[in-house]
């Protein structure tokens, strides 16, 4: 599809399951995301340990969820260790629960929209794989996202962020970097600003 590998698809489409959290972490009280986030990365870990410790399992792992990791990931840690950990430590430190929920937004559609458009148009390259058209989808994605919590001003330092922390090639995923980060900036700006949440409590 407009030259997006199926791959591709695959794993975006398996990363919008952080809107799971995402829905949790609005609804319902945080000691209860907390206990979920922190009983997920246990899971995951145990997973991972066992897939490494037991050639079958690993090779029942790569066979049935090709597709979901990139084939560079096949025999190191999963991605997405790094992106629960990274939403557990989100809400541990930044008690701005619009700041949160808009860097978790930023994560789930923003990181999902550099791919996909990266892949699809990428014509001018940037750091390592990334491309200029996929930080512009990003930035574009984020900062619709922000106007609907936050004032312009807010909306739109918070996407030219997203964009920069997307675009850099980090050692360890952006996927853990993405959701903390944002959420620092988007507090920070909250602060200094003044702020007027468009979405509702």
């Amino acid at each position: 599809m407009f030259g997006i590998p199926r791959d591709e698809i695959k794993r975006k489409g398996f990363h919008l399951l952080s809107l799971i959290y995402i829905f949790g972490y609005w609804h319902l009280p945080k000691t209860t995301i907390i206990w979920g986030l922190a009983v997920a990365i246990a899971i995951v870990v145990l997973c991972e340990c066992l897939r490494f410790k037991i050639p079958r399992f690993n090779d029942f792992f790569k066979n049935n969820f090709k597709g979901f990791y990139r084939p560079e990931e096949a025999d190191k840690i999963s991605g997405l260790i790094g992106t629960l950990s990274g939403a557990l430590l989100t809400v541990l430190i930044f008690p701005n629960r619009y700041a949160v929920i808009a860097s978790f937004l930023y994560f789930a559609f923003g990181d999902s929209a550099a791919a996909l458009a990266g892949k699809a148009l990428g014509r001018h390259k940037t750091f390592a794989e990334k491309s200029l058209e996929g930080s512009l989808a990003c930035f574009a994605v984020c900062f619709t996202i922000g106007l609907f919590i936050f004032n312009w001003q807010v909306a739109l330092m918070g996407a030219a962020t997203a964009m920069m922390v997307e675009a850099i090639p980090w050692k360890i995923s952006d996927n853990f970097w993405m959701q903390i980060i944002n959420a620092g900036i988007l507090t920070l700006l909250s602060n200094i600003t003044t702020a007027n949440y468009n979405l509702a409590a």
